[in-house]
């Protein structure tokens, strides 16, 4: 009687141990599952994060090319413009040089004589 009593009560301890051990278990099982969605979910933002900064990147870099396109077109037309005046200055301290070379050269009318004379 006195073992009955006591081994009723041992099987009683060992089925609430071995239900509380599925317990566990199951609920080890979930916080895994749980762990590893949570980590997927990090990985995923993360990538998400490193796109978007990886976006910004090429947009502030195709920024940074057009605004470097238009100081190089800018230092062009300026370029431009002074070798034009350059130039146009040049022309024109030309066309007063040869105006004054053709005013120094004397004026010689040439008839054609020399023909008549062979015929």
């Amino acid at each position: 009687m006195f073992w009955d009593k006591k081994v009723t009560k041992l099987e009683a301890s060992i089925e609430t141990l071995q239900l509380e051990k599925m317990g566990l278990k199951e609920e080890v099982a979930d916080l895994k599952l749980k762990k590893k969605m949570e980590e997927e979910d990090i990985k995923h933002m993360i990538k998400i994060d490193r796109e978007r900064k990886d976006i910004e990147i090429e947009k502030e870099k195709l920024k940074l090319e057009g605004e470097k396109a238009s100081a190089i077109a800018e230092v062009k037309d300026t370029y431009r413009d002074k070798t034009e005046a350059q130039l146009e200055k040049q022309l024109g301290n030309m066309k007063d040089m040869y105006g004054e070379i053709l005013t120094r050269l004397p004026n010689y009318n040439v008839k054609h004589t020399v023909q008549e004379k062979i015929d």
